[in-house]
C-alpha cells in the first residue's frame, strides 16, 4: 500500500486534505509538525508528500526547502497561496489557483486530485521498470 503524508499547521486543512485525498489503494498519514513529518520521512518514506503552507501568518518555505534538500527526489505537492507547485522528483511545474470563493477552491482541490494521481502513477512506473544493465 502506498502512502501519502500531508503536512499542514491548520487542523481543519489537514482533515479536509485527508477527506478529499484518501482512496482504498492508499495510506494517508497526516501530521501539523515539522519535526513529525520528518521523523516520518525517515522512518519510512511516502510516495508522496502533499504540503499546505497557505496561511501567510506561519514560516513553513523553511520546511519546504529543508524537505526539497534533504529528499531532493520525493514527489512533493505545494499549497501556496494562489498557486500549487507540483514537483516529481525531477521537474517542478506551477498551477495557478486565483481567488478565495467557494469555486476556486473546489477547482484547486480537484488539481490536487489529479496531480496527485499522476504523480503516484509515476511511482509506480518506476516501481515496474525493469532494470537496465550495461554488457
Amino acid at each position: 500500500m502506498r502512502r501519502v503524508l500531508i503536512v499542514s499547521p491548520h487542523a481543519p486543512s489537514r482533515e479536509l486534505l485527508r477527506r478529499i485525498l484518501e482512496a482504498p489503494d492508499l495510506a494517508i498519514s497526516v501530521t501539523g509538525d515539522a519535526d513529525d513529518a520528518f521523523a516520518s520521512l525517515t522512518s519510512r518514506p511516502p510516495a508522496l508528500v502533499v504540503v499546505d503552507v497557505r496561511r501567510p501568518d506561519e514560516d513553513h518555505p523553511l520546511f519546504l526547502g529543508l524537505l526539497r534538500k534533504r529528499h531532493p527526489t520525493l514527489p512533493v505537492i505545494a499549497l501556496v497561496p494562489g498557486r500549487m507547485r507540483v514537483f516529481d522528483g525531477r521537474h517542478e511545474r506551477v498551477l495557478e489557483a486565483h481567488g478565495d470563493t467557494a469555486e476556486s477552491l473546489h477547482q484547486m482541490l480537484v488539481s490536487l486530485q489529479q496531480a496527485m494521481h499522476e504523480l503516484l502513477a509515476q511511482d509506480l512506473l518506476r516501481l515496474w521498470r525493469p532494470p537496465v544493465g550495461r554488457a
